[in-house]
C-alpha cells in the first residue's frame, strides 16, 4: 500500500513540475520586452547592478532560444546572447555612457529572434503545417517590428506593407492551413529580405 501511495505522489509531483515548467517557458517567452524595458529604466534611473542583472536574464533567455532553434537561427541567437553578457558587463562597470548602445543590443536580440521564427516558419510551410507556418511567421513579423521600435528606426512603407501581409497571412494560416500556397512563398521570400535588409542597418559598426 504504502509503495502504491508513493508512486501517485511522485506521478503527482511529475505532473506539478511539467505544468510548472510549461508556465515558466511560457512567461520567459512574453517577459523579453519586460526585462529589456526593465534593464533601460534602471539604467536611465544610474542603477547600474539592477541594469547588468536584467541584461544578464536577457542573455539567458537568447542563450535557451539558441539551443533549441533551428539550424540557421542558432548562430544569430547565440551571437545575441553573448553580445547582451558583454554588455551587462560593460552596464556593471559604468563604462557604458550611452542608451543608445542598449536599444542597439536589444534590437539585435529581437532581429535574432525574427530570423529563427522566419525559418521555423518556412521549414513548417515545406512541411505542409499550415498553422505551425502561419504562428511562425507572425512571430517573425512581431519581432521585426520590436527589433524597428529598439533600433529607433522608422518603418518604411514597403516594409510596412510586407509586415501587414504576414499578420494577414498568418491569421489565415492558422485557420487550418487556408490561404494560396504562390501567396505564402512570396510572402516568406518578402519577410526574410526585410530580416536580412535591417539586419545589415543595424549590425555593430
Amino acid at each position: 500500500m504504502k509503495h502504491v501511495k508513493r508512486i501517485i505522489i511522485l506521478f503527482i509531483l511529475a505532473v506539478v513540475a511539467v505544468i510548472w515548467l510549461g508556465n515558466v517557458a511560457a512567461e520567459s517567452s512574453s517577459s523579453i520586452e519586460q526585462t529589456f524595458q526593465k534593464a533601460k529604466q534602471n539604467y536611465l534611473d544610474k542603477n547600474m547592478e539592477a541594469a547588468s542583472t536584467q541584461i544578464q536574464k536577457g542573455a539567458a533567455y537568447m542563450k535557451e532560444q539558441s539551443e533549441k532553434a533551428s539550424d540557421s537561427g542558432k548562430a544569430a541567437l547565440a551571437a545575441s546572447s553573448r553580445e547582451l553578457e558583454e554588455l551587462a558587463g560593460d552596464v556593471k562597470k559604468g563604462s557604458v555612457k550611452s542608451v543608445k548602445k542598449m536599444e542597439d543590443a536589444f534590437a539585435r536580440a529581437y532581429l535574432a529572434l525574427a530570423k529563427d521564427a522566419h525559418t521555423q516558419s518556412a521549414k513548417s510551410w515545406a512541411e505542409k503545417q499550415g498553422q505551425k507556418a502561419g504562428e511562425g511567421l507572425e512571430k517573425a513579423s512581431g519581432y521585426l517590428e520590436r527589433s524597428f521600435a529598439w533600433a529607433g528606426q522608422k518603418v518604411e512603407q514597403g516594409t510596412r506593407n510586407v509586415m501587414q501581409k504576414s499578420k494577414d497571412l498568418s491569421g489565415k494560416l492558422k485557420e487550418k492551413g487556408r490561404a494560396v500556397a504562390e501567396d505564402v512563398g512570396k510572402n516568406l521570400k518578402e519577410t526574410g529580405n526585410e530580416i536580412e535588409k535591417f539586419g545589415k542597418k543595424i549590425s555593430p559598426k
